[in-house]
Parts: C-alpha cells; structure tokens; sequence
C-alpha cells in the first residue's frame, strides 16, 4: 500500500534541527523549502518523508504556522510550561479556572461583562473555582502547590476581566504566565550607569586570584559611589547601590565555561564542562595499552640509599613517596603490569612495557597470590600522557622498533585515558586504607593521622601487597565498566573470541628493551661481569673490522644472553659459561662475592663450587626474582658497570678445565678497571652458539679446536 502522509501547508517539518515550510503536497510527493532560505525547492516522496521520521531524522510540527501557535512563539518563544515550577504551573492553572468558569457562566447567561452584575457574580465564581480545585486534588493533584491556591486573594472585575481578553486571543494558557519571565522587565531595575558599574566589577572576578563574589560587589558599590559624588555635582539624584545577590546573578548569567577558564584554567574548565562521550570501543584484549604515572600516597623506607640515615638529621631522606607505573589494556582492565620507581624514568617506562609483554604466573606465584597473572601477549598500540618518561626519545624509539602504535594525548583532559586514570582512584580509595602508614592526598584527609610514625612498610613488602591485590583482587571483582563483569574473566572470554597474540621472542625484546651497554670487542667476544660472550659471527666480525666498541643490550633477569648491534643487525650472543642460562645479575652478583669471602686464601675457584653456590642462591632467590620485576629498578648501566669493577675485578675462566683462576691486577695500575686474564674454554665443552635474529642459519659451532686460547684485546699491552 502506497505510504500517504496526512499533512498541509499550516505544517512544518524540522529536518536536522531546521525548519521547513510546506510549499505543496501532492498525492506522491511533498515539496519543501527551508524557512531560512539556505536552499531551493526540495521534493520528497512521502515514503522517503516516513523514513527520516522513523529514523529520528525528521519530525512534524503540526499547526506551526497557524495563528495560536505563531502567537505563543512570538510571547514566549519555544518555553515550556512543563519546564516551569509547580508553583507557576498552579497559578497558571488558577486563572484558567477562573476564565473558564466565568464563560462557561456567561453562556448560560448567569453573568454578563457589565461592572454591576460581574461584581455581583464574583463571590459565586468564587466558590466554583475552589469546589474544582478540592476536586483537583481529590483526584491526586498537587496537594501542596494547589492547598496554596485556596488560601489566595480573588481577583477583582478588572484582573479577570484582562485574563479573559488575553485568553479570547489565542485560548492557549501561555497567555497566563508573567511577562517578565521572557521580557525581563522586572529583573534589571537597575539604570545603565549603574549596569555599567556592575559589569565593571565582575572583570576582577574573572581573575585567576578567584575574588569572591562579597568582594565584586564591594568593587561595584565603591564605583557606584564615585559615580554619586559626580552626579551630587550637577544636582541629580544619587544612584541606589546594589546587593550581593544582584551581583550573583550577573555572574550566573555568564558563560560558566569562560569562568571557570578564566578563575581556574582552561584544563580545568574542560575536564569540569567539556562534552562527556562514551569513549572508545576497544573490542579485543591488548589493542590499546595506557601506561601512566602514580605516586603513592604511603611513607615507605627508601632502601639502599648508600648512605647511613640513623641520625636525626637524614630523616626526610630515610623516608619517602614512591612513583609506581602501570600498564592497563583497554578492553578488559586487566592490568598488565606495574613497576615501582623512586623516581619517574624512561627506563621504568621500558621496564613496565617490557613486564607487560611477559608471562607473569611465577611472579605471583612467588609473591603468595592464590590466582595466576598470566595476562600477556604483544602490545599493538601504547596510549600515554606528556610526561617526560613517555616523551623520551629512547621509549618511542623502542615502541617503533617493535612495530607498537604510539599515541600521546593532550596534557590536561585525563577522561582521554579514563581507564588508566580509574585505576589510580581505584588504588588510592581500596587499596590505600588496607596499608599502615598511608599519607593520605592531602593534610584536611590526614587529619591527626601520625603518618611519619607509622613508617613500616618497604619497597618490598609494598610489591607484594601491591601484587596480591591486583592479582587476587581487582582482577576478580565485579567491574561496572565491563557490565559488572570480572577483568579475568573478560580477558579471557575475549582471548577465546579474537584469539591471542604472543608476544615477540625475548632475544628481540631484549633488543629494544635491554640495559644499553658498550664493551671492547677482542678475540674472547665481549666480557660482561665476569662472563665472555661470543659466537661465530661475532669472531667472524672480529677479524673482519678488528677490536672496536659495539653496543650491547641486557637483560638483568637472564644473563644467558645478551643482545649485541654489529653488521648492522642485532644478534643474540650466548654465553660461555652454561650455568648463566637463566641466572640473574642479582644471582650472579651474590654468587661471586660468596665466593670471594669464603675463598680469600684460595687462588683457584674449582667450577663445581661455582655451580653449588648458584643453585643453592637462585633457591634463595626466587622470591626476590618476583620482587625486583615489579619493584623499584635495582640494575642499571651504573649499576652494572660499578659491579664489574668491585664483584668481578680481575675475575676470569682460566685454561685449566674446570677451574675459575682469580688472578691479582697489575701493579701500578691507578684506576679500578685493573687487568681480566686469559679466558680459555673447558675442554670438551665449547661455547654454544646462538641463532642471529635476523639470519635463522647463523648456527654457532665450538671452535675447531678447543685448546684455542681466547684473551682480551687488551692483555698483551698490560703484559
């Protein structure tokens, strides 16, 4: 059946917010013309006219153009009197009842418009109004607003007499509302010398020193009296000066963005008036990361400061506020990771990029959690703020490098990153008051709090506590911005859906994420802590281009490995010592000094006791290998070359098989480097090589034969 719509020219139709005006209907088709002008004759066919109003795209006003309504738009423009108080609702319906009744009498000829009989008539208009009212709120009305009505004066011949003049021109109840409400006619009975004042005064107002508004209508009042002794000068009256609540409502008409700009930042002003949308629709896990910076709110002992701060006087350097970094995915709130800093850093951010894409089950199994944290998988674009760790040029030059998007949001309008901003609240409001020794935000929530007496926690049992919540926790509460849904749960449910991605193999997230590091290149390889590292390319490159710097990246969790930039590639170096393979720094550190203090008589460290040591460490370790993945950065490129010169000074393998030999550095020697002996491999265990990451065949073989002596490429100069 054909689609014929029931309208005529008296019509408008409101397309996109504009009206339009009915030039002509036919049985097929509406012509249209935009009121303003803005375009010719349109032509629409009623089926496409049906369509944008089933769309919401289009709307029929009926009876726009006849004389009621013109008139109700030219009095009160598009007001409601829905919109208005209960109040104005009653009285308007008041004098309704009383037009109403009035002709209602005089069609039945009970009164005419004449003073005598209208004024006779009036006490029995009287008691109709009230008996329709009582019924009014039988019926549920208003009880309030309309009980008021009845204890309200009757209007006299005159007053009703004008409400039904009024009423007889449009019989729209418009016509009863005040005129000033539109007008304003009874709001500003102020002159303009005196408005002038006024507006005069509200500039201090818009002020960054925020002036109170007492203190605006003083300016005002001060300006207004200037302004009478001028006037008291040519004999004119003096001007009246104004109250605080004129001021206030200059100030309430003004455009409250621009205040609030203009008092208190335009930031601000945007996070407190700007638009709220709903946010981005991340669908699958790992699609968009935000990463930010938090400090906590909690007095904790800043550990391994280097210095003693028993005494009184180092007080404000033994305690402190810890930075923690976190790395959220969008899509399910899982958090990813977090690392603790004393500082912010680039390579805290690196740090907590890095752990993100890391498989994290023995990080909380280690740390006494009862649930696995085994979100991970590769990162495809990192959202961040400006701040200087993620503005750094080493953190988006390892973002390009591993082919992660890289976006920074405007300083300032923290609901672009809501997700990652929530989470900090989130931390602040339950994980905060479980802790002894919180600092709270500021000192009116402090209150009397004792905060810098109740010092007891440390950087790691901060971790851990930090960890267990996050895993244990907040991952498996019910998340209103996931529809009460756990993070887990949608993690994993969304895995199922889009599929995981893992992440890239560690020897190329070591590329771009390991300590950077430069080292000699000789005949043994590189030397770093005590261990050589070498392969067949890396010889081949030595006696193609000789000794020369290369630079060097590792990763302080697995010294197995490092990561070395020659030929215009990186290649993954192993090292020659076989039990490095998944030993830490830390490990291997407390390894050689255990060493050291039991062996001090001894000239020759037997490998065996190498080996016992380690294993009977990394036992030791294992909780602490969780603590530092999340803690504060305890390795750097300092770090690890003040290592090499105090632990592993003068440290080597040497040519017998088996055998460690710590030899003595050569006299005279001023500096701390002193002189790494010979490093020869064990007899029927040579060095395993490694695949190069960019060329799978760079299989690395043992040297042809293993009694070939590496040394250092700068012994024969020392000898």
């Amino acid at each position: 059946m054909p689609v014929r719509l029931r309208i005529s020219k008296a019509d408008a139709l409101i397309i996109g917010g504009a009206v339009h005006v009915v030039c002509g209907v036919s049985d097929s088709t509406l012509e249209l013309r935009p009121l303003d002008g803005s375009s010719d004759l349109l032509c629409f066919s009623h089926a496409d006219v049906k369509r944008m109003i089933d769309e919401c795209k289009a709307s029929i006003e009926y009876g726009y153009f006849s004389g009621a309504q013109a008139a109700r738009r030219a009095l009160a423009s598009s007001a409601l009197i829905s919109r208005m108080g209960a109040a104005e609702k009653a009285e308007i319906f008041r004098k309704q009842l009383y037009v109403e009744c009035f002709l209602e009498a005089e069609a039945n000829g009970e009164v005419s418009r004449s003073n005598d009989p209208c004024v006779a008539f009036l006490p029995r208009l009287e008691k109709r109004v009230e008996a329709k009212i009582l019924e009014q709120i039988r019926l549920g009305g208003d009880e309030a607003e309309l009980g008021k009505l009845l204890s309200m004066k009757h209007p006299g011949r005159t007053a009703l007499m004008a409400w039904v003049r009024d009423w007889e021109k449009t019989r729209d109840p418009m016509c009863f509302v005040k005129k000033s409400r539109f007008n304003g006619a009874n709001a500003k009975r102020v002159s303009s010398q005196v408005e002038s004042a006024i507006q005069t005064a509200i500039k201090t107002y818009l002020h960054p020193g925020r002036v109170l508004i007492p203190h605006v209508a003083e300016e005002a009042n001060r300006v207004i009296r200037e302004l009478n002794r001028s006037l008291a000068l040519s004999d004119q009256p003096p001007e009246r000066e104004v109250s605080e609540s004129t001021v206030r409502r200059r100030i309430a008409d003004l455009d409250q963005f621009e205040v609030c700009a203009a008092r208190e930042g335009v930031a601000k002003a945007k996070n407190k008036l700007g638009p709220y949308g709903q946010g981005l629709e991340i669908e699958a896990p790992l699609q968009r990361i935000e990463m930010d910076e938090w400090q906590i709110d909690l007095i904790a002992m800043l550990e391994e400061a280097g210095i003693d701060v028993s005494e009184p006087k180092f007080d404000d350097l033994r305690t402190g506020r810890f930075w923690v970094c976190v790395a959220i995915d969008a899509a399910t709130r899982v958090i990813l990771a977090i690392k603790m800093a004393r500082t912010p850093s680039h390579e805290t951010a690196l740090a907590t990029l890095w752990l993100a894409m890391r498989n994290k089950s023995e990080i909380s199994k280690q740390l006494g959690c009862k649930m696995e944290w085994s979100q991970h998988g590769h990162i495809f674009n990192v959202v961040v703020d400006n701040g200087a760790s993620f503005v750094n040029p080493e953190f988006k030059a390892a973002l390009a490098d591993l082919w992660i998007g890289y976006e920074v949001l405007p300083a300032g309008v923290p609901k672009l990153r809501g997700r990652i901003e929530r989470v900090f609240r989130t931390l602040g409001t339950m994980f905060m008051p479980l802790l002894t020794g919180r600092t709270f935000s500021n000192p009116q929530e402090r209150g009397d709090y004792p905060s810098d007496k109740c010092v007891v926690h440390t950087a790691d049992s901060i971790a851990e506590v930090m960890v267990r919540f996050v895993v244990d926790a907040y991952h498996h509460r019910a998340h209103r911005g996931l529809e009460y849904a756990t993070p887990a749960d949608t993690w994993d449910r969304l895995i199922g859906l889009y599929g995981h991605s893992p992440p890239k193999s560690p020897h190329l997230l070591r590329h771009f994420l390991g300590i950077p590091q430069k080292r000699q290149l000789g005949r043994h390889g590189v030397l770093i802590c005590g261990i050589a590292y070498t392969s067949r390319k890396l010889a081949a490159f030595f006696q193609r281009r000789g000794p020369q710097q290369v630079d060097l990246r590792i990763d302080p969790e697995d010294m197995g490995y490092v990561s070395a930039w020659f030929g215009d590639a990186w290649h993954t170096i192993p090292a020659g010592l076989p039990n490095a393979r998944g030993t830490s720094l830390a490990v291997w550190d407390a390894t050689i000094r255990e060493l050291r203090r039991s062996n001090k008589a001894a000239a020759r460290l037997h490998i065996e006791v190498v080996d016992a040591a380690l294993e009977r460490i990394k036992q030791v370790d294992d909780h602490q290998r969780a603590w530092r993945q999340i803690g504060p950065l305890t390795v750097s490129a300092r770090d690890i070359r003040r290592a090499e010169h105090e632990s592993f000074y003068g440290l080597n393998f040497g040519a017998v098989p088996g055998e460690v030999v710590e030899k003595p550095s050569a006299k005279g020697t001023a500096s701390l480097t002193g002189r790494l002996a010979d490093i020869a491999a064990s007899k029927g265990a040579g060095i395993e090589g490694a695949l190069s990451v960019n060329d799978v065949s760079d299989q690395i073989q043992p040297p042809d034969d293993p009694r070939t002596e590496w040394r250092f490429s700068d012994e024969d100069e020392q000898e």
